[in-house]
């Protein structure tokens, strides 16, 4: 009978095989952590309730949501919010950070239906100039394409902020540096929150800290002005979603402040963090917080 133990432990693998459930893809996780572990009010530490945050949100023009590029509970909550705020006002436009201003062409083309998935990752060079997994971002992207919203590309091109880290604003050439929005790079807060972010031993710096200041100033103006002409547009939308690194709406010093002096008032940011994450912002004081609501996703 040993021949009826042996299939009877095949058996027993076979189904416990198949009754393992397949890891999720970053995209999967997107589309389905649709509610917090917890939500944070950064201003008194204290957990609240979607409802309570949707509430607070409502009469914001702007709610930024920063990310880890590479974390997909992140892209869960931005999707999440879009869905919230879209089923409130339908007059919602999206701010993307992945996408550099000369590629925005592509993006209507998008969003009206012109071209698919492969089209607009080949027009808009995002392999090359952004890179991380798409399938993160292709929720946010196809619930605009289905309801005609507005993606804007924010970022500045990387040729030139790459050629303001490597030289300076001063020596570009005088038409690339006239299409430069204004910079602002006398900001105190903005510039302690950048020395504290840059890792110097992670690029070739020697004396050049100042430059790489520079560049994320560029970023950030950048994509602060695209925020405000949108909003200011005649024809714009009532408000905007924007998606953005971490650093670049941290304490509203990046993106937010540069679109709030061009008008984008008011606005909000969302965090989203792991619970490790989480209990190292509620060390500090509450005017030192990263964000106005920190919404907890999975590590």
């Amino acid at each position: 009978m040993r021949w009826v133990s042996v299939i009877s432990m095949i058996l027993v693998s076979a189904c416990a095989s198949a009754a393992k459930p397949e890891p999720k893809t970053a995209e999967s996780i997107v589309r389905e952590q649709e509610t917090p572990l917890k939500l944070i009010d950064a201003v008194t530490g204290s957990e609240v309730t979607l409802e309570w945050l949707m509430s607070q949100l409502r009469n914001k023009r702007v709610v930024y949501v920063g990310e880890r590029h590479d974390r997909p509970g992140d892209h869960a909550v931005q999707y999440s919010l879009l869905r919230r705020l879209y089923a409130e006002d339908s007059s919602v436009a999206i701010g993307m950070e992945m996408f550099q201003v000369p590629f925005q062409q592509p993006l209507d083309q998008w969003s009206a239906g012109e071209i698919d998935e492969t089209v607009l990752r080949r027009e808009t060079e995002y392999d090359q100039r952004w890179g991380f997994d798409f399938s993160m971002y292709r929720p946010m992207l196809e619930f605009a394409r289905s309801r005609g919203l507005e993606v804007v590309a924010l970022n500045a091109p990387q040729e030139i902020a790459f050629a303001v880290a490597k030289s300076g604003v001063e020596a570009l050439p005088a038409d690339v540096a006239g299409t430069l929005p204004e910079l602002d790079l006398d900001d105190p807060a903005h510039r302690a929150l950048f020395d504290s972010e840059f890792d110097a031993s992670q690029h070739d710096v020697d004396d050049g800290i100042d430059r790489y200041y520079e560049a994320q100033v560029v970023w950030d103006e950048t994509m602060g002005e695209r925020v405000a002409e949108t909003l200011g547009h005649p024809n714009g939308p009532a408000r905007m979603i924007v998606f953005a690194g971490r650093v670049h709406v941290k304490r509203g010093l990046g993106i937010p402040e540069r679109a709030a002096r061009r008008g984008a008032t008011p606005y909000a940011v969302v965090m989203p963090v792991a619970d490790k994450e989480l209990k190292a912002e509620m060390k500090v004081p509450p005017e030192q917080r990263s964000a106005d609501f920190f919404w907890v996703v999975r590590e």
